[in-house]
């Protein structure tokens, strides 16, 4: 699990880097900023000019590219897919830098056409000039994970959770009392989100973003699982959630176990979860559990099994 355990602690550091200077954020800001989205998303529905929206130089999906550019190709996209449409259907997550810049996570839900849509972690950068907060980066989630972006794998996941339709899944967290970014002095949980937008997220509580993993063939039923390792600011003891979707929605594979990361740094979602050869429907799990007899952690491997919605 050190792989793993090093992303934890990168995300871990770059939530704490930001949190300092959120407050330098004014309510007039994240107010220009939160307009700025509305029209950016009327823009790209059509029912907008872009005056005043992107900055001069933005870095759009990948490539740095200037403001007529970026108009000009969203033009070309226009005409290619008339009936494109998007919507925003989550709140905001608005965090600044030390740089100055401010950068917002939101859910899209993206439709080629009525019968093709789709749910994107998106990713807006801000810069603030003389003429106010421009954008000056536009990305999702998925394109940096497809350019191989090292700050966004393990952030996002793909397989058959439902054992036909193969799907893009990655938890987004929020103050659950605002809606807003989370911070040690307030409550904090995650949404288990699916690209297919028929699947409603799953809350996960006390969660402040994770690591997700995809396990195939842990039974006969065509199902790939999720396995999710939620981070919290502080312990190295860790809850584990393995999910998949059944009747349309998101199930419990698994109950929810404990695993610790100072005793399981080689530890991953294949050596934790592994069918059982010996049961049809049962997985061998690795927890780790305080035994009071030798006053240590242990790490038994125990038998289990899959849950089925009835």
């Amino acid at each position: 699990m050190k792989h793993l355990y090093a992303q934890w602690l990168a995300l871990s550091l770059a939530l704490f880097a930001v949190l300092p200077a959120q407050a330098e954020l004014t309510a007039a800001d994240k107010q220009n900023i939160a307009q700025q989205i509305e029209r950016w998303n009327n823009h790209l529905n059509g029912k907008q000019d872009a005056n005043t929206l992107y900055a001069a130089q933005v870095n759009w999906f990948g490539q740095n590219l200037a403001r007529d550019e970026v108009l000009r190709k969203q033009q070309d996209f226009n005409r290619r897919a008339p009936q494109f449409s998007q919507r925003i259907i989550t709140t905001l997550d608005i965090t600044d830098d030390e740089t100055g810049s401010v950068q917002v996570d939101f859910v899209k839900q993206v439709g080629i056409t009525t019968q093709q849509t789709k749910n994107y972690p998106a990713q807006l950068t801000f810069s603030h000039q003389p003429e106010g907060w421009l954008i000056s980066g536009e990305t999702d989630l998925l394109t940096r994970l497809n350019l191989k972006d090292a700050e966004v794998q393990g952030r996002l996941t793909k397989g058959k959770f439902d054992g036909v339709n193969k799907d893009v899944v990655w938890v987004s967290a929020r103050d659950p009392q605002n809606g807003g970014t989370c911070n040690e002095e307030g409550d904090c949980q995650c949404s288990l989100w699916s690209s297919n937008p028929a699947v409603q997220p799953a809350i996960l509580p006390q969660c402040i973003g994770g690591i997700v993993e995809t396990l195939s063939q842990l039974d006969d039923s065509g199902r790939d699982r999720v396995v999710i390792f939620p981070q919290w600011w502080t312990s190295a003891w860790q809850v584990v959630y393995v999910y998949d979707i059944q009747q349309g929605q998101w199930a419990k594979a698994l109950p929810s176990f404990p695993i610790n990361t100072n005793v399981q740094e080689g530890d991953n979602a294949a050596t934790l979860v592994q069918r059982d050869p010996q049961h049809s429907g049962f997985v061998l799990v690795k927890k780790a559990l305080w035994d009071e007899k030798q006053e240590d952690i242990v790490t038994p491997q125990e038998s289990e099994a899959l849950q089925v919605v009835k």
